[in-house]
């Protein structure tokens, strides 16, 4: 588990999911892939009146997604393979802070499209090696692992924009949005608010983290 002083900073509901579930009409279902200890699903049930399933690799932390009101929460290690899907599927698949953590992220992502429902959706968030601070640090021959963020030890691939979109796209989707997230929670109004307007408009520069959205390509529901 990653923590700083104290607070498990994998616990955490992205907004950029909750709007996206939330706006969808009727009850959605949705599975959460690396959903840890049911933060995120938490408030998908409760704002979003969805039906959560979770794939966790951490048996205790699925345990405590199943008490946060999961459906379903299957203990499995996606690097050997995916649980079975048991006739199941979804209208969206969430994918938060967790394919950077694979050895192949891409069959992870490819062998899962099939479980979305027609008009289903695919949201990834994954950090972005290509921020402004990292460039800088890496122009200076700086690459320290850190034990959170987008120098994160237990991160196993590292993507920019770019390759986010070719990792999707590999995987028979196809992007549809792109979003900029940037955090600041903590900082003044003055300083957040313009760097959120920076990170919307230029997230391959500004944004920490990058959300993109995603529904199958064309034939890729018959895969």
């Amino acid at each position: 588990m990653t923590r700083d002083a104290g607070v498990d900073v994998y616990a955490h509901a992205n907004p950029v999911f909750v709007r996206a579930v939330r706006a969808h009409a009727g009850q959605p279902e949705v599975l959460d892939v690396g959903c840890w200890n049911g933060t995120l699903g938490r408030v998908l049930v409760r704002e979003a009146n969805a039906i959560v399933d979770g794939i966790e690799r951490d048996a205790t932390q699925a345990q405590q997604a199943r008490a946060a009101g999961y459906r379903r929460v299957d203990v499995a290690d996606l690097d050997d393979g995916v649980p079975a899907a048991d006739g199941r599927t979804y209208d969206f698949l969430l994918f938060g802070d967790v394919l950077e953590h694979l050895v192949q992220p891409e069959r992870v992502l490819a062998d899962l499209v099939p479980r979305l429902k027609p008009g289903g959706r695919a949201i990834l968030s994954l950090p972005n090696i290509a921020f402004a601070a990292n460039r800088l640090t890496h122009l200076l021959g700086r690459w320290d692992y850190k034990d959170y963020g987008i120098l994160d030890r237990t991160h196993l691939r590292f993507f920019t924009k770019d390759t986010m979109v070719a990792l999707i796209e590999g995987a028979g989707l196809r992007v549809v949005r792109i979003d900029g997230y940037v955090g600041l929670h903590k900082y003044p109004a003055l300083i957040r608010e313009p760097l959120r307007f920076l990170g919307r408009v230029w997230p391959s520069l500004f944004a920490i983290q990058i959300v993109l959205e995603a529904v199958p390509a064309r034939g890729a529901e018959e895969r």
